[in-house]
Order: structure tokens, then sequence, then C-alpha cells
């Protein structure tokens, strides 16, 4: 009798582990859904970001062409100054743009690695291009430079621009493409898996061991 009641409360505790597991992979695929939803919304955000930049630029090019020719009048003057002012927002935009790629390729790196790189390769392109340094330079070249010298670099910076959304897209195309586990990161997590459930066991041992005798000190 006592084994059969020993047996019943391995059984027990042991469909009582299963279930814990269960419930463990539920919550562990919900997780992961809820953090693939906000990867993909961070890469929507920053290409909003980057479309407002990109407008932004095209429209800065454009009146710089009217104000060159005329450089020196006070017209010209105030038409530069607020250029200038225009390009200092322009960089804080891109500023605000790479801190929230950095976070966000931090943010999916456990459960959409290949997002993650994308989206940090473009923090990265923003980096190496120096867009913001180039922003920031071409406003103090107004009136100081050649017309050429304006607009070549001012198509640099466009073209820095063109790289980053290319690497977004590569981001969003990368969505929902995590590579499978390794063997030995499926070796490891099934091992943590297991620790799981025999630690389940155990307290479930413990409990039921201190509720028998707790009952025989009442029958006592």
């Amino acid at each position: 009798m006592r084994r059969a009641a020993a047996n019943g409360s391995q059984g027990s505790a042991q469909a009582d582990a299963q279930r814990a597991l269960e419930r463990l992979k539920e919550t562990q695929k919900r997780l992961q859904g809820q953090q693939a939803d906000r990867a993909q919304r961070d890469i929507q955000d920053a290409q909003r970001q980057l479309e407002d930049i990109a407008r932004e630029q095209t429209s800065i090019t454009n009146d710089e062409k009217v104000v060159q020719p005329r450089s020196g009048d006070q017209r010209s003057r105030e038409a530069t100054a607020q250029i200038n002012g225009r390009k200092g927002t322009l960089e804080s935009k891109l500023s605000e743009l790479e801190r929230s790629l950095d976070r966000g390729a931090g943010q999916a790196a456990r459960n959409e690695k290949e997002a993650s790189k994308k989206m940090a390769d473009a923090a990265n392109s923003m980096r190496d291009n120096r867009l913001r340094d180039k922003v920031r330079y071409s406003g103090q070249l107004l009136g100081r430079a050649s017309k050429e010298t304006i607009e070549a670099l001012e198509h640099d910076i466009s073209d820095g621009i063109d790289s980053v959304r290319k690497k977004l897209d590569q981001a969003a195309g990368a969505l929902g493409q995590a590579q499978p586990d390794t063997k030995d990161d499926a070796v490891k997590r099934a091992q943590r898996l297991a620790r799981g459930m025999e630690s389940l066991e155990q307290r479930t041992r413990e409990r039921m061991q201190k509720g028998a005798g707790d009952r025989r000190q009442e029958a006592g």
C-alpha cells in the first residue's frame, strides 16, 4: 500500500511537472511573439523617422540652390541662417534615429537575431558615413564654399540616408527569420528544462511529505 501510495505521489509530481513545463513553453512562446511585435514596431518607427529626415534633406538641398547664387546680400544671409537652423534640427533627428536603432537592435537581439543585426548595421552605417557631422559641416560651408562643393556634400548626405534606408528594408525583411538553435543551444535548453522539472518534482514531493507528516501528527 505504501509502495502504491509512493508511486501515486511520484506520478502526480510528474504530472504537475509536465503541466508546469507546458505553461513555461506557452509563456515563452507568448513572450517571443511580443518581442517580435516590438521589433517590427521599432523598425517601422525607424523607417518613418528616416523618411521624415530624407524629405527634409531634399527640401534643404532645393532651398540651397536658390540661396547660393545670391550669397552675400541681406536676404541671402537670412535664408542661410534659416537653413542652418533646419540643419540643426536635422542633426538632432539623425541623432535620435541612431539611438533608436541601437536600442531596438539590443532589444531584438535575443529572439530576432537577424533583424537585430540589420538594425545595428543601419546605426553603424550612420556612424561610418558620419551623417551628423556632414550635416553640421554643410551648414558651416553655406555662403563660404562654392556651389559645386555644397551640392557634392549634400549629395553625399543623401547617399548616406539611402544606405540607411536599405539596411532598414533588410531589417524588415529579416523579421521572423531567427536562426534555429544550434545543437549545443538545444542541449543547454533541454538541460535547463530538465533541471526545472527535477526541481519542481522535488518541491512537490517535499510538500506531499510535509502534508503526510502533518496528518500523522494530527491523527496521533
